[in-house]
C-alpha cells in the first residue's frame, strides 16, 4: 500500500478495533479492552512484535470473572500486547479510600475513539477514558505517518477533582516470538538495576550496576542479552539512573528491532519484566517473553513506592502532557541512541 489508511470498522472477538497503517507498519489497539496495542507489525518482514499470551484476548462485556483477588481480572483479560496502565502499577492498592488489582483500571476498561485525520500523509487518531475509582482523564493520541516506521503517541492526563492525587503510570509493552529470540540485545542508557526477592528469580537481590549483575548461584548475568530458552525464571526488576529516556531491543539474526523514546522526567524507570517458562499460575510454564516498561515509580507495589518517594503527584484541576515515539529499525545488531524525534543511530 502507499500513503496512510485507519479504520474503526473493525472487531475483534465482539469488540471495537482501532486500525492505522502506512508502508510499514499495521497497529491495531482493542478499544473495548483498555485500548491495547495486541498487534504492532513490521509489514515488510510481516512479523508482530507483541507478545500474545495462550489465554487469549477475552471480551470485558462477555467474559465472567470466576474469582476475585489482587492480582484479578487484569489477569484474567491479559492477553499480551501493549497496555496504558493508571492509576496504579503492580500488585493491588487501597490508597484514599479506593482499592484497585493489579495494574490499576484503565487496561480493563473500554475507550472512546474518534478519527481526527484521515490523509494518505498522515492519520491521527484521537482516544479518551476517565478512571472509574479515581478522578483522573487520559486523552491519548495515535500518529502515524507516511514512510515513517514510528508510531507517535502523544498524552494528556488530567486531575478532574479539586485535590491534588498520587498516581503510577505505566506503558506495559510486551515482545515475544518470532520477534524476540534468545541473543536479543538490549541497549538502554542506564547505570543501575534494582532486583527484588522474587519466588521464581534467577537473580540475586540488591542495587547493581547495569547491565552485569549476580545470580543467585553467583555467576554474571548479563540483562542486556535475552538468554536461552533453557532457563526457568520469571521477575521483575527496576532499571533506573538513565541518562536518557530510550532504549533499543534487537534481534541481531534478523536486523530487526523496536525502539522506545520518551521523556526521562515523566517517566524515569524501566520496569524489566522477563517471563522465561514460569511454572504454575498464571503461566504454567507456557509463556516465554519480556516486557520493558517506562514507569513513574519504582519498586512494584504502591505503598513501597510511596514509601520510597517515587510517586508524582498531579495538582487537582491540572493537566500534564507527554509524548512516546516507538519505532521499528532494521540493518541494525546493536544501537548507540535513539533521539526524541525518533531517529536510531547504529552502535
Amino acid at each position: 500500500m502507499a500513503g496512510c489508511e485507519i479504520s474503526l470498522d473493525w472487531t475483534f472477538k465482539g469488540m471495537r478495533a482501532l486500525i492505522l497503517e502506512n508502508e510499514y507498519l499495521r497497529i491495531v489497539s482493542l478499544l473495548d479492552k483498555g485500548s491495547d496495542i495486541m498487534e504492532f507489525r513490521y509489514k515488510p518482514l510481516d512479523i508482530d512484535l507483541m507478545w500474545h499470551s495462550p489465554m487469549g484476548y477475552r471480551n470485558p462485556s462477555v467474559f465472567v470473572v470466576s474469582g476475585t483477588f489482587t492480582l484479578s481480572p487484569f489477569l484474567d483479560f491479559y492477553g499480551g500486547g501493549w497496555q496504558d496502565i493508571l492509576p496504579i502499577a503492580g500488585a493491588g492498592a487501597k490508597h484514599r479510600g479506593a482499592e484497585w488489582g493489579l495494574h490499576g483500571e484503565t487496561a480493563l476498561i473500554p475507550w472512546n475513539c474518534a478519527i481526527g485525520k484521515q490523509t494518505p500523509e498522515e492519520v491521527i487518531a484521537h482516544l479518551s477514558v476517565e478512571c472509574y475509582r479515581y478522578p483522573f482523564r487520559l486523552d491519548k493520541e495515535f500518529i502515524l505517518q507516511e514512510k515513517e516506521p514510528v508510531l507517535t503517541i502523544r498524552e494528556k492526563l488530567t486531575n478532574t477533582s479539586s485535590q491534588d492525587l498520587e498516581f503510577c503510570w505505566l506503558q506495559h509493552p510486551a515482545f515475544g516470538e518470532p520477534f524476540l529470540a534468545p541473543g536479543a540485545v538490549i541497549d538502554i542508557p542506564a547505570k543501575e538495576v534494582i532486583i527484588e526477592e522474587y519466588p521464581w528469580s534467577r537473580l540475586s537481590p540488591g542495587r547493581w550496576k547495569w547491565p552485569k549483575v549476580p545470580g543467585r548461584n553467583k555467576e554474571e548475568v548479563d540483562l542486556s542479552r535475552v538468554p536461552s530458552k533453557d532457563v526457568r525464571a520469571e521477575e521483575t526488576v527496576f532499571i533506573t539512573n538513565l541518562e536518557e529516556g530510550w532504549y533499543a531491543l534487537t534481534n541481531p539474526d534478523l536486523k530487526l528491532g523496536f525502539g522506545l523514546t520518551w521523556d526521562k522526567a515523566v517517566y524515569p524507570t524501566v520496569w524489566f519484566w522477563q517471563n522465561y517458562n514460569r511454572p504454575d499460575y498464571p503461566w504454567f510454564g507456557r509463556c516465554w517473553n519480556i516486557a520493558l516498561e517506562p514507569c513513574t515509580s519504582h519498586p512494584g507495589t504502591f505503598e513501597r513506592q510511596l514509601k520510597a518517594g517515587t510517586i508524582p503527584k498531579i495538582k487537582g484541576g491540572s493537566s500534564m502532557e507527554t509524548e512516546i515515539k516507538a519505532v521499528v529499525y532494521t540493518g541494525l545488531t546493536k544501537v548507540k541512541r535513539i533521539t526524541r524525534e525518533g531517529k536510531v543511530e547504529g552502535a
